[in-house]
């Protein structure tokens, strides 16, 4: 009884995310509207060597992203950027680290609706793009 009692005094949420959730999340949050828009764009502008591109930036992030898994690994605590940032250089690097994680994902949501009425204008042609993403942003809240 006094076990239940603890329990319930102080909530928490069980670890249950796997391999394959944590890629699913992970990558849906990553491939948005970007992940089609822009390849045509830049290969607009770059031709070819847009793949050579596209090598570079990869092997760039490698370096981060092992950091990352290190931090994650050595410091399994819900908070990312914001926690990994506030217990190695302070609450403000913190605040400020998890305030710009926070931008980032608001503006790939917004260019995500951009994307979108850039693609229902292939239907509409005479439907503006900002107007489309505007009517989405309502839609989807």
């Amino acid at each position: 009884m006094a076990a239940e009692e603890s329990e319930s005094k102080n909530p928490t949420l069980k670890k249950e995310l796997n391999l394959f959730g944590v890629f699913a999340v992970a990558t849906g949050t990553t491939l948005s509207a970007g992940f089609f828009l822009l390849p045509g764009l830049a290969f607009q502008e770059a031709g070819p060597a847009v793949i050579v591109a596209y090598l570079v930036a990869a092997a760039m992030m490698v370096a981060p992203m092992l950091c990352k898994v290190e931090l994650a690994t050595a410091m399994p605590k819900a908070g990312g950027t914001y926690f990994f940032l506030d217990r190695s250089l302070g609450p403000i690097a913190g605040t400020i680290g998890g305030l710009g994680t926070w931008l980032a994902l608001l503006l790939k949501a917004s260019f995500a609706l951009v994307g979108m009425g850039a693609y229902i204008t292939l239907f509409f042609a005479d439907a503006p793009i900002e107007g489309i993403a505007v009517a989405l942003a309502l839609l989807f809240g």
